[in-house]
């Protein structure tokens, strides 16, 4: 027996030395992380107090208990300066991830694991585009210059004086390297993508050329029917500015018909907003909500700051890197944001020989090829060859060739007009500050003290004409660049007395925006429908309404319920459901059933179109279940809407019985609505679980698994008592050694917001943990 014993502690002391010094890169080997010599435990953290610092600018900060910002200065630059202090110092490991993304130089630190993404970015060469930027606002907007260098010396300040570094650069064995400033420009190339970059052409090409006119309006409307639009429909100004130049080659688009491999794309991200005037509520305050919904990480990809310079006190979430407040509000006015979702990509279908050129204009063109150099920590440097059209980038998928062109890949004013927008004193000066605003196209929701309300939907949209549907081009006609239609569809005051936006199209016209017609908008009508039937809202009520959990596609789905005859089989789930109202709460068992029977109705969607409609385009939930109710279409095929209803919740029932056996009726909803934070490296147990998760894709209170709110606000707007009430999805700091890392989660998860502090002076503030100031 103590030969046994002996054997096994010399076996955990093998498993334990190859363990801790096994090495899995990008990361030091396991043991260096957990040492308190060398791991992340050893880096030292900053303690509180006064510190004071020598520098030519001079902001005071006043840091509080949730580690936000104060910054106190006599001019803007100097607030600049003490915000890119601020960046650097909770999150600089962060914005130098999303720099090196977009220049294409994460191997340089992140090794071989990263080629994959340097190699998509390197050739937009976005890292020479924001040099020749900067050089512009030189030149241009010299205003706007100074204060990117003033962010810039703020952040390099930082870096140069502080012996504590973000703990993940020595997870990875590497150090900060100074900050340029023009890296606060890549920002805006790196949000384009996670926000603009949707690339369904082929499928739609497939459906446009396969599908008949009917079907294609019936499964795949353009303007779908009912939709609650951004802007009020009977909005007609647009009209006057739009020219109306259809291209010939939109319109020989849809005589391409092959497509052999359907492109993957990123699924698109939402966001809400909505602001109501004081009619409609019962403090004669005007109030306006913003729960923007990306992929959530620890740290976020958010920021809570708050500048007081001159005249302007300004507070709010601004983005690491980038010294703007991006939704916020000031002693005027408030502002939030939601992504436009425009489709900015333009795929060409080319005819290509021995791989090396392309039929163009009855002649075939060698491609335009261009080298690339990605420096690989640990291995060679990776040459990379581009080949490029007229049109743009070369893509191959299986056997065809395409070209893309993606609009957001142009040089963008979008920072400067953020800058603007935050010093805005009314709404004109906030259309003003917008009017050059370029990518990613966004909805930009407004209020102000004196009880206005609007919204601006702004951004540059590819003009393709009329006919256009989202499908492929010929890349063998004469190429035109398609320019942007230079408008902003805004509306003002509206009659209704509140305004929203969730990702929706703004307007029903002849553009072709992108692929709303192809989402359902059930989250935009619980929005629709709660501030319409509600005049007398309260301060609490608007912040419980982004934790609403109702699903408006059961009233849907529950009509399937009474129309078709239900199987003996299938008669609990149906029962349940005939009793339930529609809330995704996580201890609810009729959310689990209907989660359960909602996902089973998309896969069914999925055979469907590939079974009856041949493609490979998918309807939404809402055009596929408006068909099985339909009674007057009927499409041929060798199965009937009654029999799909009864695959739908047999599959279902099969699901829940597999997964949690006889007892899943007694299961609730939160075996499968819970999910994990990752750290920002995924490294393990730098995250979180969130358990007890309510929601779903269709609720207020969004939850995908991987997409969640990264913050909520509410903006309380009334003279002399403008307020703002907030929560992050995380904390300030993006040091997992700090107690900011994740303070504000909790309050989070309950659904609950904290009142900030705006105070015009830092005597008045409260609860201030460190001062930091420069002489």
């Amino acid at each position: 027996m103590k030969l046994v014993k002996t054997a096994l502690v010399l076996v955990l002391c093998i498993v334990w030395i190859y363990t801790t010094n096994y090495q899995l890169k990008p990361f030091n080997s396991v043991g260096e992380l957990l040492s308190y010599k060398t791991g992340l435990l050893s880096v030292p953290i900053e303690e509180n107090g006064i510190n004071n610092y020598e520098s030519d600018y001079k902001p005071n900060i006043y840091v509080d208990d949730l580690g936000i910002p104060h910054i106190y200065s006599d001019n803007q630059n100097d607030a600049a300066f003490g915000l890119g202090f601020m960046h650097a110092k909770d999150r600089y490991f962060q914005m130098e991830l999303i720099t090196r993304t977009v220049q294409g130089r994460m191997s340089e630190i992140l090794s071989d694991k990263t080629l994959g993404s340097d190699r998509f970015w390197k050739p937009y060469e976005f890292e020479r585009k924001s040099e020749e930027l900067l050089e512009t606002y030189k030149e241009k907007s010299p205003e706007f210059y100074e204060y990117l260098l003033a962010y810039a010396a703020g952040v390099n300040e930082y870096l140069t004086t502080s012996k504590s570094i973000d703990p993940l650069y020595r997870a990875i064995g590497e150090k900060p390297t100074i900050w340029e400033p023009q890296y606060s420009l890549l920002v805006t190339w790196y949000m384009s993508y996670t926000l603009t970059y949707f690339d369904q052409h082929v499928m739609h090409q497939e459906m446009i050329t396969t599908l008949s006119q009917e079907e294609k309006n019936y499964f795949y409307p353009m303007q779908p029917e009912g939709l609650k639009t951004i802007l009020p429909s009977t909005h007609i100004a647009v009209q006057d500015t739009i020219t109306k130049k259809y291209l010939e080659k939109v319109v020989a688009q849809n005589n391409v018909n092959e497509f052999l491999s359907p492109n993957k794309f990123e699924k698109g991200v939402g966001s809400n907003n909505w602001a109501v005037s004081k009619t409609k509520t019962n403090n004669q305050a005007t109030m306006l909500a913003n729960d923007p919904h990306l992929l959530l990480s620890l740290p976020e990809a958010f920021y809570e700051a708050h500048l007081i310079y001159g005249s302007l006190n300004v507070y709010g979430f601004s983005i690491p890197g980038v010294p703007v407040i991006v939704s916020g509000h000031n002693d005027a006015i408030s502002w939030g944001i939601t992504n436009g979702e425009w489709d900015l990509i333009d795929r060409y279908h080319l005819k290509v020989k021995d791989d090396n050129a392309y039929y163009y204009e009855g002649q075939w063109v060698p491609f335009e090829k261009k080298q690339y150099t990605i420096k690989i920590k640990g291995y060679d440097d990776f040459i990379m060859t581009q080949n490029n059209t007229v049109q743009g980038k070369v893509i191959k998928e299986g056997d065809q060739y395409y070209a893309q062109h993606w609009y957001a890949s142009n040089k963008s004013y979008s920072i400067e007009s953020m800058y603007k927008m935050m010093k805005s004193q009314n709404w004109d000066n906030f259309t003003s500050a917008l009017q050059d605003y370029g990518y990613p196209p966004q909805n930009f929701i407004y209020s102000d003290v004196e009880d206005n309300i609007g919204i601006v939907c702004a951004g540059k949209l590819p003009d393709r004409g009329q006919n256009y549907r989202g499908g492929l081009l010929d890349g063998s006609l004469t190429y035109t660049q398609i320019k942007s239609i230079d408008t902003l569809w805004k509306t003002y005051n509206p009659d209704k007395k509140f305004l929203l936006s969730a990702n929706q199209q703004p307007i029903q016209n002849d553009i072709y925006f992108g692929q709303h017609g192809l989402k359902d908008d059930y989250r935009v009508e619980r929005i629709y429908k709660l501030l319409e039937n509600n005049d007398n809202w309260g301060l609490e009520e608007i912040q419980k309404m982004q934790s609403d959990q109702v699903d408006l596609s059961f009233n849907d789905f529950k009509g399937l319920l009474e129309k078709y005859k239900i199987n003996k089989e299938n008669t609990k789930i149906v029962a349940l459901l005939n009793q339930w109202d529609g809330t995704m709460s996580s201890n609810s068992k009729e959310a689990l059933v209907y989660e359960s029977v909602r996902v089973m109705t998309i896969i069914e969607s999925q055979k469907f179109a590939q079974r009856q409609l041949k493609v490979k385009l998918v309807p939404s939930f809402k055009q596929y279940v408006k068909y099985l109710k339909d009674d007057q279409y009927q499409l041929s095929g060798r199965i009937s809407k009654q029999e799909q209803v009864n695959v739908i919740l047999t599959k279902a029932d099969s699901i829940l019985t597999k997964r949690f056996g006889n007892q899943w009726e007694d299961t609730t909803y939160s075996e499968i609505s819970n999910f994990s934070i990752d750290n920002i490296l995924s490294i393990p147990g730098l995250g979180e679980e969130i358990h007890d998760a309510s929601g779903n894709t269709n609720t207020i209170n969004l939850n995908t698994g991987s997409i969640h709110p990264v913050y909520r606000a509410v903006y309380h707007m009334k003279k002399d008592q403008v307020k703002a009430y907030t929560v992050l999805a995380g904390g300030q700091s993006g040091h997992v050694n700090s107690i900011h890392y994740k303070d504000q989660l909790q309050l989070w998860r309950d659904g609950k917001h904290k009142e900030t502090q705006f105070e015009k002076k830092p005597n008045q503030l409260k609860n201030i943990e460190n001062i930091i100031s420069f002489k």
